[in-house]
């Protein structure tokens, strides 16, 4: 198994190259290959307008959708671990959906507009409440968080509508959050993801045998000699951060923490000393893979990211809720 999960994962990080590369050739204005590598490591030998298009435009939206993949992936991965719960995600449980209703929230009243600094921390309190509520409500009855979990992605997302429709002055930019998007990246935002990233990757090579244990029951991983109710709260306070921070640049985007954990689990097994590494990739692969398909669908016009990925997750969730019926 442990060959089999590196061969898995240098798989998908070929698959991550190819499909980075795709993204950035792809486009409304088609350029020759020989052009657009000219334009990455020799800008000065094409047009401008060339130039910029593909290191400002391209680039940005490639990596953004390829940072935060990866960190969407490791949010799913971690609210599967401290839930133990196979079908938790910040999207299926609301976490999103609480992030994006407290911007629109903020914007609705005034207290914020779209290019201010206070969006992440209101996305933060959104995505955090919400965990929170789940984390008290998932503690006394585990088999019951699901189900809380679509409820309050209901109520959130209705919130979210009245938003809309109380602020149409503001509606292109409520829209946004509830569709997902990668198209509006700046260097700036791509930037904030790379070390948000950076920070993943710290903290996993720290903590996947404390994960390990924390998917046993509470009394062996006690006995291992790991704060657990500490540990938990640190890992959703991290996750709910990182969530809130995707959304406030990319808006919400579904299903990626559901799918790519749960593949990566496939084909890699369960440690997480492997599994986080693969989540990652994948999650990047799949949100790399959505991002194109949303700019060929109806191309010239693109469709929202959320939505494709949304088309592509629908099915897995369907899976999973049938199998665990069966359990």
């Amino acid at each position: 198994m442990k060959n089999r999960a590196y061969l898995v994962i240098v798989i998908l990080s070929v698959a991550l190259i190819l499909l980075a590369l795709i993204s950035i050739a792809a486009g409304s204005v088609k350029y020759p290959l020989s052009s657009i590598i000219l334009a990455l490591f020799s800008p000065e030998k094409v047009p401008s307008t060339l130039a910029y298009i593909i290191r400002n435009l391209r680039l940005p939206r490639t990596l953004t959708a390829l940072l935060a993949g990866s960190a969407l992936a490791f949010c799913g991965l971690i609210f599967q671990t401290v839930f133990r719960n196979p079908m938790a995600d910040s999207y299926v449980l609301g976490i999103s959906s609480g992030a994006s209703a407290f911007i629109g929230v903020g914007m609705l009243t005034g207290l914020m507009s779209l290019t201010a600094p206070v969006i992440p921390f209101y996305a933060f309190l959104g995505s955090f409440v919400t965990t929170l509520f789940l984390f008290l409500t998932g503690r006394k009855n585990p088999s019951t968080l699901l189900l809380t979990g679509i409820a309050l992605n209901f109520f959130l997302s209705a919130v979210t509508t009245l938003t809309i429709y109380l602020g149409k002055r503001q509606l292109d930019s409520i829209l946004f959050w509830t569709m997902g998007s990668v198209s509006s990246t700046t260097w700036q935002r791509t930037a904030v993801l790379f070390f948000v990233c950076v920070f993943i990757v710290i903290f996993s090579s720290r903590s996947t045998s404390a994960l390990d244990v924390l998917l046993t029951d509470d009394s062996t991983a006690i006995s291992s000699g790991l704060n657990v109710k500490r540990f938990r709260i640190y890992l959703l306070l991290l996750s709910s951060a990182i969530t809130a921070i995707v959304v406030s640049f990319c808006g919400v985007i579904g299903f990626i923490g559901l799918m790519s954990p749960h593949f990566a689990r496939i084909l890699c097994g369960p440690r997480h000393k492997r599994l986080i590494w693969a989540s990652m990739i994948l999650g990047s692969d799949i949100l790399l893979f959505s991002d194109i398909l949303s700019r060929f669908i109806l191309s010239p016009s693109e469709l929202p990211i959320g939505l494709v990925t949304s088309l592509l997750g629908a099915p897995v969730f369907f899976i999973l809720l049938k199998r665990r019926k069966k359990l």
